[in-house]
């Protein structure tokens, strides 16, 4: 459940409505509250913060999540890598969800939930100090609801994790599971992008599994092909890329609109 206000997106004109059921997030590498701030107002329901691939800093990313505070938008952070400490940092920033790379067996799935949740059901310790002023509560009724709102998703996004994606979605606890297509290509030996036909097959099973179990479907969708394309898929939630391609994506929509009307 989103911590945040709601409120319609910022902008010159009346906000265009958002497909009916359908959440949009936008990732960012850019160290930067304002940009944050931004993003959380432009009709985004989640922002995610990278600090597997960004420069972002455990200090810049408090700030981060202070300026999405005041947002309609949810402040998500991916951390480096399925570690407990890291795990732990990021959400006491006060983040509501967290999405842990590279997790490709049942046993590092449920590792990296485990360091999401207070005991007993995990190892999160205790220490909610800025969480309880993101969420705009107390530090002992952050405590009580963290366990239930918190949500802890795995990448999903190396062979090894297609083939044991059965008993990874099993993981009690688990908030949610993401199919990575690039980095699923790459580790799949495509380094020209996802299209090939097994890349797009393992996507296709491990997308349809997700759903069977109940978890939200988030799927990327860069260009509003790819976007209207993933919904028509069964898709739940759009990542529209990162910053550091959905400012060119834009750009080149703007120019192209444009150019139609020349």
């Amino acid at each position: 459940m989103s911590q945040n206000p709601p409120g319609p997106a910022a902008g010159p004109g009346s906000p265009v409505a958002k497909p009916e059921g359908i959440r949009l997030g936008i990732g960012l590498t850019t160290p930067s509250p304002e940009l944050a701030q931004i993003c959380g107002n432009s009709g985004f329901d989640f922002v995610l913060i990278d600090m597997e691939h960004g420069p972002a800093d455990f200090e810049t990313a408090y700030r981060m999540v202070t300026a999405l505070a005041g947002t309609p938008a949810d402040a998500w952070i991916r951390v480096a890598a399925n570690d407990a400490v890291l795990i732990k940092r990021a959400l006491d920033t006060g983040a509501t969800d967290v999405v842990v790379p590279m997790v490709n067996t049942r046993e590092e799935a449920e590792r990296a939930v485990a360091a999401g949740k207070y005991p007993p059901a995990g190892i999160r310790g205790w220490g909610p100090f800025r969480a309880q002023y993101q969420w705009r509560t107390t530090l002992f009724d952050y405590s009580k609801r963290a366990n239930d709102e918190v949500r802890v998703w795995v990448l999903i996004e190396h062979p090894l994790a297609i083939e044991n994606i059965d008993a990874i979605l099993d993981v009690e606890g688990l908030g949610g599971a993401i199919a990575a297509p690039l980095d699923l290509a790459v580790y799949m030996g495509h380094l020209d992008g996802p299209n090939h036909p097994d890349v797009q097959e393992a996507l296709a099973g491990a997308l349809a599994k997700i759903k069977a179990k109940g978890f939200p479907v988030l799927r990327f969708g860069v260009t509003p092909e790819q976007g209207r394309q993933a919904i028509e898929s069964g898709a739940t939630s759009l990542l529209l890329g990162f910053d550091t391609m959905f400012v060119p994506a834009a750009v080149q929509l703007y120019l192209s609109q444009l150019n139609r009307l020349g």
